[in-house]
């Protein structure tokens, strides 16, 4: 067994193995400013989204969010759609679960005046129904607290897509400049 273990250690370490989050914070420097445009049409939840971003800066990528005037990096997030689709129907026609479709549009403009476009799409599926003392409760509607963690949590998957797609150009880029 332990052999096994020396031989991924090796592999992993002769492969060249560099984690996604590692590439994305040299490409975003250590200070990074987040703002998140508001939306006309969703206004209260884009702080869903201001939120799930600025977790991932600091827990994910371990960056600090500073002012705009002392960033390295200046990410600015705007919501591209936002949609709630219907899953599934109880034996009384009563929507029973949906899924929160968002798609964003990240602008990165990094110190050296370079600006990165790049979309990031999550989901999250959540049920409406409830179950409460043996009786179902079957109230179809999305309340408040719902639809803002399911724009929270779709928001921390179009950030980790946005975050591989960084680092994928990250990479693209590091390769161009070791071939000159």
């Amino acid at each position: 067994m332990k052999k096994i273990y020396i031989f991924l250690a090796i592999f992993l370490i002769g492969c060249g193995y560099i984690p996604s989050s590692k590439i994305a914070s040299k490409i975003l420097g250590n200070n990074v400013f987040v703002d998140v445009e508001m939306s006309p049409v969703d206004p209260k939840n884009t702080v869903a989204i201001k939120d799930a971003i600025r977790l991932g800066i600091v827990s994910r990528l371990n960056e600090n969010l500073v002012p705009r005037d002392r960033a390295d990096t200046i990410l600015i997030a705007k919501i591209r759609s936002l949609t709630f689709t219907k899953l599934s129907y109880d034996k009384y026609g009563y929507v029973t679960s949906y899924r929160a479709n968002l798609s964003v549009l990240y602008t990165l403009k990094l110190k050296d005046g370079k600006t990165i476009t790049q979309i990031g799409n999550g989901d999250h599926d959540f049920r409406v129904s409830r179950l409460a003392k043996n009786v179902k409760d079957v109230n179809s509607i999305i309340s408040d607290k719902d639809r803002y963690d399911a724009i929270e949590n779709a928001s921390k998957q179009a950030f980790n897509e946005f975050i591989s797609a960084i680092s994928i150009k990250g990479l693209r880029l590091d390769k161009n400049l070791s071939k000159n």
